[in-house]
C-alpha cells in the first residue's frame, strides 16, 4: 500500500526526517526543505527533486521503495515553489508550496496555486497527485484582503475537471472549511489552527484512501505544521 505523506518541516528537515519513519512514506513531499545536493546525507532516500532559490529553504520531493523521480515538462513556471514531478509509481506528482506574493498580491497564497494549475495543464491528468501547503483554508475565500486570481473553490473545481479530490476530505466525510484535524498552528499557538495542507488525489485513489494527520502535542516542537498522511 503506497504511502504520501506531506508535511512542511519549517526548515532544517535533515535533522527532522527520522520522525517520518514511523508512517514508512514511499513519497514525501517537503515545503520548507533544504537543498540535499548541498546540506545534509540522504542515504534514507532512493532519489530526490528539490527546487528554490535558498538552499536552506526550498521544496523537496523524495522518494524511498526503489521509486524513481523525473522532472515533468510543462508549458510555463506556475507557482513561486511548484515542481511537476514523473514517478515511476501510482501517480506522478504536483508538488506545491503556496507562498506569499507582495509584487501582485492577487497571486499570493491559493491564488498561486489557481495560477499553477493553468501554466501546468499539459501536465496534469487523472493519474497526477496534487500536494503540498497551500496556505490557504476556505473559510477565506469569501473575505480576501484583496481580490485574488483564484480562490480553494475556484481550484477545487479546476482539479476536480482532471478527476481529482482531496483525499483528506473524501476520508473524513467533511466538508472543506469544517475540517477538525488541523495541519498548521499560527506562531505555534493551538489557538490558531488551521487546515491548509492538501493532496488531491485521482478520485479512485482518494475513495480507497486511508488519512491521518499528526496532532500537535506530537510534532510541534518540529515544526508549526503537521504531517498529512495518505495510503491507498
Amino acid at each position: 500500500m503506497p504511502t504520501l505523506v506531506t508535511w512542511n518541516c519549517n526548515m532544517a528537515f535533515r535533522r527532522k526526517r527520522e520522525a517520518l519513519s514511523t508512517y514508512d512514506p514511499d513519497l514525501v513531499v517537503v515545503p520548507e526543505c533544504e537543498c540535499p545536493d548541498t546540506v545534509g546525507e540522504w542515504d534514507a532516500y532512493d532519489d530526490w527533486r528539490w527546487i528554490g532559490s535558498d538552499e536552506h529553504q526550498g521544496l523537496g520531493v523524495f522518494a524511498r521503495g526503489g521509486v524513481s523521480l523525473s522532472y515533468g515538462r510543462a508549458a510555463a513556471v506556475g507557482g513561486t515553489l511548484t515542481a511537476p514531478i514523473r514517478t515511476d509509481g501510482d501517480v506522478d506528482l504536483l508538488a506545491v508550496w503556496a507562498k506569499d506574493d507582495e509584487t501582485d498580491p492577487r497571486r499570493r497564497y491559493v491564488g498561486q496555486v489557481f495560477e499553477t494549475l493553468r501554466a501546468y495543464d499539459e501536465f496534469l491528468d487523472d493519474r497526477t497527485a496534487v500536494v503540498g501547503d497551500f496556505n490557504w483554508n476556505d473559510q477565506w475565500d469569501d473575505s480576501p484582503k484583496s481580490p485574488l486570481y483564484g480562490t480553494l473553490a475556484d481550484v477545487r473545481a479546476r482539479l476536480a475537471e482532471y478527476g481529482l479530490t482531496s483525499a483528506y476530505h473524501t476520508a473524513a466525510d467533511c466538508a472543506f472549511g469544517d475540517e477538525s484535524d488541523p495541519t498548521f498552528y499560527m506562531h505555534k499557538k493551538r489557538s490558531r489552527e488551521y487546515h491548509i495542507d492538501y493532496a488531491f488525489l485521482p478520485s479512485d485513489l482518494a475513495e480507497r484512501a486511508t488519512v491521518s494527520v499528526g496532532t500537535y502535542d506530537e510534532w510541534i516542537d518540529a515544526s508549526d505544521h503537521v504531517p498529512l498522511v495518505v495510503e491507498w
